[in-house]
C-alpha cells in the first residue's frame, strides 16, 4: 500500500451526530404519524357508513320499499342500543316495523369499528327510509368520537328529507364525545 491511500468510513463522532438527527427527526414526527393514524381510522369508519346510509336511501327509491340501518351487535337484528360501534345492518323492511324478521333481505353488514365511540340519539336507533327518499322523524346525527375528544369528532347528519352530511373536526360540543 503506498502513504498516500485514503480510508473510508465515519469517526464515532461523525455517527453520533448523525444519530443525533435521526432521534430528532423521529420524536417530532412520532406524533403526526399517531394523529394521522387517528383521522384514518375516523374517516375509514365515517365513509363506510355514509356509503352504508346512502345505500339504504338508493335501495328505498330505486326499490319502492322502506330500507332501515340500525346499531347490530349479531349482524341478523337490530340492538336497543344507540351504539352503533359494534357494526350495523341494512335491510329492506318489507312489513314496516323496523325490526328484521326472516324473509326480509338483509342487504348490508357493517363491522366492527374499534377504537371509535359511535352514537346516535338514545332517541333515534333506526334509520328509516321511505320510498321517496325520506326520513320520517326528526332529524338525526351519528357522532364519532375517538380518544382525543370533541375537537377531533366527525358527525353524519340525516335530514327529514333523506339528506346525509358528514362533518369531521372542530364542530361538536364538549358533551358530544363523553
Amino acid at each position: 500500500m503506498s502513504e498516500h491511500a485514503q480510508q473510508h468510513g465515519f469517526t464515532a463522532l461523525e455517527l453520533m451526530v448523525a444519530l443525533a438527527i435521526v432521534a430528532i427527526v423521529l420524536a417530532m414526527a412520532v406524533p403526526s404519524f399517531k394523529n394521522y393514524g387517528w383521522n384514518l381510522r375516523m374517516k375509514t369508519a365515517m365513509d363506510a357508513m355514509h356509503t352504508d346510509l346512502q345505500l339504504a336511501r338508493g335501495r328505498a327509491i330505486s326499490h319502492n320499499i322502506q330500507t332501515v340501518m340500525c346499531p347490530s351487535t349479531d349482524a341478523h337484528e337490530c340492538s336497543r342500543a344507540s351504539d352503533w360501534h359494534p357494526g350495523w345492518i341494512v335491510f329492506s323492511d318489507l312489513n314496516g316495523d323496523r325490526r328484521r324478521q326472516t324473509g326480509e333481505p338483509l342487504l348490508k353488514h357493517g363491522n366492527t369499528v374499534e377504537f371509535l365511540a359511535i352514537n346516535s340519539s338514545r332517541s333515534r336507533k333506526h334509520i328509516r327510509f321511505y320510498p321517496n327518499g325520506s326520513a320520517p322523524g326528526s332529524n338525526t346525527s351519528i357522532i364519532f368520537c375517538d380518544q382525543r375528544g370533541p375537537l377531533f369528532a366527525g358527525r353524519i347528519s340525516i335530514s327529514n328529507t333523506g339528506r346525509i352530511r358528514m362533518e369531521r373536526g372542530g364542530s361538536m360540543p364538549k358533551s358530544a364525545c363523553l
